[in-house]
This record gives C-alpha cells, structure tokens and sequence, in this order.
C-alpha cells in the first residue's frame, strides 16, 4: 500500500508522524512524507523520500492554494491508497478528496477546536481520527478517535557523557519552552530547592544579572525522552514536544503559561498529574511539591499507565489497512 504523510512547516508535528510512518514502513507499506519545500531537509534527516509542495508561503499551516495544487497534482502522479494528515495541513484531505485515497488525520494534543463538522482541520474532512492523548485526558468533541499510543521522537541527536552517570539529587528538566519572562522567577526559586536542573537554554537566555545555582546545568540540545528517563519532573511552556514526552514518562509537570486555559496542561493539572501557573508565579515550594509530592507522582503515573495502554503506531496499522480498503 502507498501511502503519503502531510506535514505541515513545523518540527515538532512532522516528528509526531514519523512513527507512524515508520510503523507503516516496516509492516512492508511504501510510506512519503510531503511538506513545504524549505522543510524537505527536515524529512529526509527522519529517514523517509521527501514530497515538496507550495511555492514558499510561509504561515504555520500547509493550506495555501499552491500548497494544495502541489499535493493534488502529486497523488495523482502517485496514487497513493491512503493519505494521513496532520490537523495543521488539511492540503492533505484536499488531496484525498481529489485522487479518492483513505483520508486520516492526526490530531495534537492542542487541536481541539474543530468538532465532527469544524472547518478545515475538522473530522468531516476525514475517515478517520488519530488522537495521541489518553482517554482521560481529551476534549470531547463529537468524534470517536482511535487511540494510538505516542512515541517520543525529537530527530537526530547525541548523547552526552554526562547523562551517563545517576544524578545525585533528584533531577528537574527545564525545557526550552519556558518563556523568557519566567526564567529569572524560576532560577530564583530554584535556589532554595535540593534538586538538580537540567536546563535546555542557550547562554544569551539567561536574564542580564541572574546568578544561577549551582546545582543548575545549561545545555544545548539532548534527546528529550532519554534525559527525561533520569528525571523526576519537568518545567515547560506547554509546547507538545513536552507534554507528551513527560506523560509518556509518568513524570509531575509544571507548566508555566496561562492558568486560565483549557489546553493538556489546564486538564493534567485538574487531574492532579501537574500545576499550571502564570510565569512570575513559580516559587520554591512549588518546586519542592513538583519533585516530591507522591500525590502528583502517582497521578501522573497513572497517566502514564493509560498511555502503556494504548494501541501502538504498529499496532493500529492493519486498521488503517482497513480504513484505506474500504474507502
């Protein structure tokens, strides 16, 4: 079976595909990836051809004109029986709908504004619904997704020497993902916490006049799912990439964004599995509850059980066989 994934122009989303991809490919499926073509150097580097499209728009979604006419004019050179889109580039249902192939969408944890009949994105465009989160924790919205199990995936990367060695204390992930107006706030209350953070941050973030810990270490990048391995929380902006990494770790998580949101973040917290604050309000005992409280390490846990639970990439691979056999 042919089929061709559709990225949109972002990292974390494309990386959200490629195991599925994978799954598919190594169940004996010839299995593209489309995207813009300033991203064709991010698919290739996942192991998979790469499709160009569009004519260089930019914009965080593939759905321009061009991108569409791209696609279109692709599948049907290439015929592919089933196309999977992510909700961030609905070219892709545009396609199926024009070469008739199975249309699927992969649907991110943040993408719940589009119901059964929600515009481009939304499930009328689709045969089927993939949602990576676990039962507990989505937003209903009148569709009936299958559940597929998330697979940390974050690209090429090289393990340092240092995550080679147990940490002494209990470790705390800083992610990139903090917004600058939070850092010197959370370095501050970081101080007066017996924990080791790891901070994924480049020197020039560090705000004019902050004295970091010294239990704090700077780095540049690591792979995500084997540094959180060796951790006991997380702090992040909300980003993807983290939520679902930490979920899939079974690790606390503070995220640092809007408490008013209905985002994962807002429902993890109501969960217990996690706190939700605005940035300035991060405070040393926030920290000390994060890595020690047994509370939100058990709903957390918890989380994580649901997600072991859940069917995965491989293993809903002969229902999508059925979805594009049936179309």
């Amino acid at each position: 079976m042919r089929v061709l994934l559709v990225a949109p122009p972002s990292d974390a989303r494309l990386h959200s595909l490629v195991p599925l991809g994978w799954a598919l490919r190594t169940t004996g499926h010839e299995v593209q990836i489309a995207g813009r073509a300033a991203r064709t150097e991010a698919i290739t580097l996942t192991g998979f051809v790469a499709v160009p499209v569009g004519a260089g728009e930019d914009g965080p979604a593939l759905d321009a004109a061009s991108d569409v006419a791209g696609l279109v004019a692709y599948a049907s050179f290439w015929r592919p029986e089933l196309i999977i889109w992510d909700t961030m580039a609905p070219a892709g249902a545009e396609a199926a709908r024009a070469v008739g192939a199975a249309s699927v969408r992969l649907k991110g944890p943040h993408d719940r504004r589009t119901g059964p009949d929600g515009g481009p994105g939304g499930a009328a465009e689709c045969h089927a619904t993939l949602d990576c989160l676990p039962p507990s924790l989505r937003e209903p919205d009148g569709t009936d997704p299958l559940g597929v199990r998330h697979i940390p995936y974050g690209g090429s990367a090289v393990l340092p020497p240092w995550l080679n060695r147990k940490p002494r204390r209990r470790r705390v992930h800083l992610t990139a993902g903090v917004p600058d107006a939070a850092l010197a706030g959370v370095f501050g209350a970081a101080g007066g916490v017996d924990v080791e953070m790891v901070c994924e941050l480049a020197e020039g973030r560090i705000p004019a006049g902050t004295v970091l810990p010294a239990h704090v270490r700077l780095f540049d990048s690591v792979p995500l799912h084997t540094l959180l391995s060796s951790c006991t929380a997380v702090v992040h902006g909300g980003g993807t990439p983290d939520v679902m990494a930490a979920l899939v770790q079974g690790l606390p998580q503070l995220t640092i964004g809007d408490p008013g949101g209905t985002g994962p973040a807002a429902r993890i917290a109501e969960r217990g599995a996690g706190l939700l604050v605005a940035p300035g309000e991060v405070t040393a005992a926030m920290l000390e509850r994060l890595a020690g409280d047994p509370d939100l390490a058990k709903r957390a846990t918890e989380l994580r059980e649901e997600i072991t639970a859940m069917p995965s990439p491989r293993e809903i691979v002969p229902e999508l066989v059925t979805i594009a056999a049936h179309r």
